[in-house]
């Protein structure tokens, strides 16, 4: 007993001498997070400190953002020595946050202040004492949330080298009544809003590159015609009302073209649609229903969903020559492929034997075929994260989720149903 004790006195003696040599800002770390065995950082919060309802549900906001971005697990306040609010991580708390595991550990003091939510955010690395980040973040009252979201960005990016996540948003559809509509939100559910517009049934919602405009199916002339959403404007343009079909958008790399399933010669083929001319180009020449197409960061192939082998399944072409071959060979009935923004997997809703959809990936090359757990309660509709790490999807309960790669854990972003489609948007200027 007296050497163990003797040691945690060493090891906080060491942590101080460590303190004072911190320069206030942390080096970044390369953590490769797609690696096999990768464990996810431990992170120790005590409930923020100050105005007590906006502290507690920034809390929670900070803690579910922690756990999305696939790299942390917040250790639970009830096994910690002194759970009480903390607006800085004391000196003399590490020891005890080294004790059940944490890695880091995170105190906040919240204020209110003229019209805005004001968060100072203290990060330290626990086993070196070195303080992360210590600084106030501003958000208006109405956005409490977006100080949470500016903490976690410079996290991401100026300690561990990756996008700003928090920075990005998506796009979903959502029932309410009888009527689907669009519904736009950060990517930690967080700032939801339903656009009100497009009719009564819309679908199918695509972002563009650049991230100002989101393609849509809407039934608002009583057929399926592809209109763009203007997020600056709120204003619907249309892009194709051909008579027939006129759906799965799917933005091009370079934004100018959207390819997309019409059945404007009858079957329905996948077409790429200019957005300037409307000029198009046929894509896909089969007896088969062709339809979902999803481009490669580069938009040299585009994985799409086909029955020419009978039943629906994942094909890839190659655009310049117009071959394809077929992905998914597993399963019942495979569609709504996803490229990554990294261009090294394609992720689709995949029907498996068990009669329960889920999220499965595969390589551009066929190789590498898996199943994510996801929610366990049957899930559809991927979409990756600007980066390629995460996976949005949409569950048989009515809710979107986010899974990591591994596809170990799945957070709700959504809740009370009524919400399918995601479609996770690019890093946005805003």
């Amino acid at each position: 007993m007296k050497i163990a004790r003797k040691s945690r006195i060493v090891f906080f003696l060491f942590l101080v001498a460590c303190a004072l040599q911190a320069t206030g800002s942390a080096q970044q770390v390369h953590i490769d997070v797609e690696a096999p065995g990768f464990a996810r950082l431990k992170v120790a919060m005590p409930p923020f400190a100050g105005d007590p309802a906006t502290a507690q549900s920034l809390w929670k906001v900070c803690a579910r953002d922690l756990a999305i971005t696939g790299l942390f697990d917040v250790i639970d306040p009830a096994s910690y020595v002194n759970p009480a609010p903390a607006p800085r991580i004391a000196l003399q708390s590490l020891k005890d946050y080294a004790l059940i595991g944490a890695d880091y550990a995170v105190a906040a003091m919240v204020t209110i202040q003229d019209g805005a939510v004001r968060v100072r955010f203290h990060m330290v690395e626990v086993s070196t004492a070195t303080v992360v980040d210590d600084t106030l973040y501003t958000a208006s009252a109405g956005e409490p949330h977006r100080a949470v979201h500016a903490f976690m960005n410079r996290l991401l990016k100026e300690k561990f080298g990756l996008e700003p996540l928090f920075a990005s948003r998506i796009a979903c559809i959502r029932k309410t009544d009888k009527v689907k509509q669009l519904h736009l939100m950060w990517c930690d559910g967080t700032g939801q809003v339903t656009v009100k517009g497009g009719g009564g049934l819309v679908l199918n919602p695509a972002w563009s590159p650049d991230g100002r405009s989101i393609a849509l199916v809407s039934y608002y002339r009583n057929n399926p015609d592809l209109f763009l959403f203007d997020r600056a404007s709120y204003r619907l343009r249309l892009v194709s009302g051909e008579r027939g079909i006129n759906t799965s958008p799917a933005f091009h790399p370079s934004g100018a073209s959207l390819g997309v399933t019409l059945s404007v010669d009858g079957n329905p083929e996948i077409y790429l649609l200019d957005l300037a001319t409307r000029a198009r180009t046929r894509l896909t020449n089969s007896w088969a229903t062709d339809t979902s197409p999803s481009f490669s960061p580069d938009g040299s192939m585009m994985a799409f969903c086909s029955s020419r082998a009978g039943n629906p399944n994942i094909f890839i072409m190659n655009l310049a020559t117009r071959d394809a071959r077929r992905l998914s060979f597993e399963g019942k009935y495979n569609t709504e492929p996803s490229f990554s923004p990294k261009g090294d997997l394609v992720a689709f809703s995949h029907l498996g034997s068990d009669g329960r959809y889920r999220i499965a990936l595969v390589k551009p090359d066929g190789s590498g075929f898996r199943v994510l757990k996801g929610s366990g309660r049957g899930d559809e509709s991927p979409s990756f994260s600007p980066d390629g790490r995460l996976i949005a999807f949409a569950s048989a309960d009515g809710n979107i989720y986010v899974t990591d790669l591994s596809g170990s854990i799945a957070i709700p972003l959504t809740s009370g149903g009524g919400y399918s489609e995601p479609s996770w948007s690019p890093i946005l200027k805003e």
